[in-house]
């Protein structure tokens, strides 16, 4: 069995597209997935299962919350192999105690096009860095997420392909409840 992170993008926020994380634990059990767990109310899921097909599972969590709350989010499927590399492999390493409230990692639902990654890479921003690996992006933001002109949004916008994103320290934690 594969340990999973799903990562739901938009729920939660701002008294929108509401989820109770008991009732998206007990969906994701209605699925066929085993130790499922969750972590803070922004949409965090642990799980397990046999699906080797990371786009099938995307496809069936995110179906299954529009037929169940009548409203579309996002879905963003780990393998928890992949989550530990993606840490491991940060640049911004290493760490001192400042630096982790601006550390984030930007999960893209698909590896953008090369053009869209080049011509991304030439946008520089004051107190923001960022490197584009594939399918997910180290950011960090020097004066903090709240001030950051690289948002979400921008990503999507600029590379074409959805995306959430999650600090430093719930990516840890993520990871750490994955193993457990």
């Amino acid at each position: 069995m594969t340990k999973y992170i799903a990562l739901l993008r938009g729920i939660n926020v701002g008294g929108h597209k509401k989820i109770i994380m008991t009732d998206l634990r007990i969906l994701f059990q209605k699925l066929g997935f085993s130790d499922v767990a969750s972590y803070i109310q922004s949409g965090n899921i642990i799980f397990h299962c046999h699906e080797p097909d990371i786009s099938k599972l995307e496809q069936q969590i995110e179906q299954e919350i529009e037929n169940t709350y009548g409203f579309k989010v996002p879905v963003l499927v780990l393998a928890a192999s992949h989550l530990d590399k993606i840490i491991k492999d940060n640049p911004f390493k290493p760490f001192d105690e400042g630096d982790i409230s601006k550390i984030f990692y930007v999960f893209l639902k698909d590896v953008p096009q090369k053009a869209a990654v080049e011509l991304f890479n030439k946008t520089k921003y004051e107190n923001e860095r960022f490197f584009i690996q594939g399918d997910y992006i180290y950011l960090k933001c020097l004066a903090g997420m709240g001030k950051a002109k690289l948002t979400t949004n921008i990503f999507e916008k600029r590379l074409g392909v959805e995306a959430t994103a999650r600090n430093h320290k719930t990516t840890l934690k993520l990871l750490e409840l994955a193993d457990n």
